[in-house]
């Protein structure tokens, strides 16, 4: 088992509400699907005031605004909708958004699995939705101004002349401008150098970000950044098993996580160790620190390099989530 902890710094929220469950499938009974400026002007018109409706309702707190978009069947699955547009709005503070792609969808026939296939290239991905409709819109939405973007997704259907809200899902796409692929594609490039702490690191990042609307939203490259996490943990488990006893330091201290504390400006490694010395002896601390980061700097390779900083937090007893821990924190701030 792997001792490198996933992080809780991301909190990550994916709101959903949903007509049905969505099993991935084929397009059997598609007539067509056409996308982005593909879309006949008309509907083109019809799917973006639907969206500015939808964005404005969710941005702006208005569940009954967004009730009255929903089909009977997204309103009786779709859990506490007062609480939902309570938690949107306050994490989504912008009053615009762009498009990342949207779709037209028509069908032959209703009750099967279909499948979209996006964008080309290193972000691509794929959509699976059950057809509920003969006539259906796919948006994918990002709000505008935010590095770490939330990607919304919306599905509609035609209900006789009316358009509905079938499913609306709100989770993580960027951190810090760059999405699941980006990360990977560093996770990668500290292996190579031989990075092993930064290479989970980023692969742990690229995971978060794999699913931003769950199994609706598919990266292409989800398997292949799957078998690479694993790896990377494997090897990890074989070079540092956590807690680590220092043992070139006389206080004998042990590291017993490792992960990435987010900052204003991008991910910076926090360091943890438990200690022998009373955290009240601030002196005594600040000299054991300093050995503590030139050790850490020799054994995990990389550590140091391309960031701004490190963190440490020295504890005398290991926090087991339930409870406050007192710790004292040190920064090793990186010559540029």
């Amino acid at each position: 088992m792997c001792h490198f902890k996933k992080t809780p710094m991301i909190q990550k929220t994916l709101l959903f509400l949903s007509t049905c469950i969505v099993l991935i499938g084929c397009n059997i009974g598609t007539s067509g699907i056409w996308k982005n400026d593909n879309i006949e002007h008309e509907k083109k018109a019809q799917l973006k005031a639907l969206n500015d409706k939808l964005f404005n309702a969710i941005t702006n707190n208005d569940a009954s605004n967004l009730k009255a978009m929903m089909s009977d069947a997204a309103i009786q699955s779709g859990g506490d909708i007062n609480n939902f547009t309570d938690q949107v709005s306050a994490a989504l503070k912008t009053d615009s958004y762009k498009i990342l792609d949207e779709y037209y969808v028509q069908s032959s026939t209703t009750g099967i699995n279909n499948t979209i296939p996006g964008i080309a290239g290193d972000d691509s991905y794929v959509i699976n939705h059950l057809v509920s409709n003969k006539e259906m819109f796919v948006s994918l939405l990002l709000p505008n101004g935010q590095g770490n973007e939330a990607l919304i997704l919306a599905i509609y259907g035609k209900y006789n002349n009316e358009w509905k809200l079938n499913i609306l899902k709100i989770g993580q796409y960027t951190l810090f401008n760059k999405t699941a692929t980006d990360y990977y594609k560093l996770a990668k490039s500290c292996y190579d150098k031989k990075y092993l702490v930064d290479a989970y690191t980023n692969i742990n990042l690229s995971e978060r970000l794999l699913r931003p609307a769950n199994d609706i939203f598919i990266f292409q490259k989800e398997g292949e950044i799957n078998v690479f996490n694993d790896k990377i943990k494997n090897e990890l488990n074989k070079s540092f098993a956590l807690p680590l006893t220092l043992d070139k330091i006389s206080s004998k201290p042990k590291v017993f996580r490792i992960y990435p504390e987010m900052g204003d400006e991008g991910f910076c490694p926090m360091v943890q160790y438990l200690t022998s010395l009373n955290l009240k002896d601030t002196i005594s601390l600040k000299t054991e620190n300093e050995k503590i980061k030139k050790e850490v700097r020799t054994l995990f390779k990389g550590i140091d390099q391309d960031k701004k900083y490190i963190f440490f937090q020295a504890f005398n007893e290991l926090p087991d989530g339930q409870k406050m821990v007192e710790h004292y924190g040190f920064i090793d701030q990186l010559a540029k």
